[in-house]
């Protein structure tokens, strides 16, 4: 007979157990995120991979193929980057002092509209629109002379996701051979179910993501933004993170456009565009492309960002949503841990209603129950 522990034993060791993952994901982060992020992409091109070897290939050759495509379409898309912003940097002292005039002329609005004398504002603003291109160009000129560790990292990570594919399958019987015998069904169903929705989910995203970078730069260029193509694209990589994506990568053309713009109507452009970008890409772009293959609860995705900002900064929120949608995928398969993949799971959600149908009959039987039982006595 299994011993039956007391709850607050058993919430102890719930909490102890995150507690020590959280603190191991925090000391760890540098050594772990090029390996998750490894996975995300060796399951983003799984598929290649494999319509290579449909053709013909060699598994090796297969994967090898796979993996400098991917280097070729990084690489070109670095190099973009890379001349863009030598583009901009250069650009800084005359961007510099176009944003101190046109803080100037808001400030001297404001003093005329209002009647507010705004000259400690001024001076405080002027300092940080300084203090931000300063800061910026320091920005850009790290990015564009990474550090020996970063772009270690960077030549290891086609190492990684070459070895992740190539014992993709050694790693999925080491996994059966661990389980026991009785749990390896279930097991390996956990294992493709998971594998099936993150290459989902990441291709999918990844679609969304190519497409908004060709709408956010075509509509940047018609409003008449500078480095349209550049902005377009960093704020489209930002959608990479559910709900506040969008809005986070429309901070920077927007601050761009709001310092160094001919006039306030071209900020004012750049948020109505990110709204109707926010509305295609809420209601018509995901919804259609990812097929809502991770449906999770929304306020437990908000939740859930906020965690992966505070572990693994913006490298936590992109790689936060796979992870909670793989642990909503196990809990689901277990009785005791069922509660927790009911709470993670979005409303919406069919299983959601007919557990919630389940649910409630189950408390009017055990009420009618206690009734039956009042009467009797």
């Amino acid at each position: 007979m299994q011993k039956k522990y007391p709850s607050i034993v058993v919430v102890t060791h719930y909490l102890l157990f995150i507690i020590i993952f959280f603190f191991i994901a925090i000391i760890t982060k540098g050594f772990l995120i090029p390996i998750v992020f490894g996975m995300l992409i060796a399951s983003l091109l799984y598929p290649v991979s494999q319509l290579f070897i449909k053709i013909g290939f060699h598994k090796g050759l297969a994967i090898f193929v796979t993996i400098i495509m991917m280097m070729a379409a990084f690489g070109g898309v670095s190099l973009f980057f890379a001349d863009e912003v030598s583009k901009l940097t250069n650009d800084f002292p005359q961007l510099k002092e176009k944003a101190i005039h046109n803080v100037n002329e808001i400030s001297m609005y404001i003093e005329e509209t209002v009647g507010i004398k705004t000259e400690t504002q001024k001076n405080w603003v002027k300092d940080q629109v300084t203090n931000l291109f300063v800061s910026g160009s320091k920005v850009m000129n790290e990015v564009l002379n990474a550090t020996a560790g970063t772009v270690f990292k960077i030549l290891l990570m086609p190492v990684f996701v070459f070895y992740l594919l190539f014992y993709r399958e050694r790693f999925h019987i080491f996994l059966m051979q661990i389980v026991p015998h009785k749990d390896r069904g279930r097991a390996n169903k956990i294992i493709k179910e998971i594998s099936f929705v993150s290459q989902r989910y990441m291709g999918g995203a990844t679609i969304v993501v190519l497409i908004l970078s060709i709408l956010n730069s075509f509509g940047l260029y018609i409003i008449g933004l500078k480095y349209a193509i550049l902005f377009g694209v960093i704020s489209a990589l930002f959608n990479y993170i559910p709900y506040f994506g969008t809005w986070i990568g429309a901070f920077f053309p927007f601050t761009f456009a709001l310092l160094t713009g001919d006039s306030p109507n071209l900020a004012i452009g750049v948020f109505f565009l990110f709204l109707i970008i926010q509305f295609t890409e809420n209601n018509i772009l995901t919804p259609n492309i990812t097929g809502g293959y991770v449906r999770l609860n929304p306020f437990v995705t908000i939740l859930a960002l906020i965690a992966g900002a505070k572990v693994w900064g913006v490298a936590g929120m992109l790689l936060i949503i796979p992870f909670i949608a793989s642990l909503k995928i196990i809990f689901d398969h277990f009785e005791s841990t069922k509660p927790l993949a009911f709470i993670l799971a979005r409303p919406e959600n069919d299983a959601y209603w007919r557990r919630v149908r389940k649910i409630k009959s189950l408390l009017k039987r055990k009420e009618s129950g206690n009734n039956a039982s009042g009467i009797e006595e």
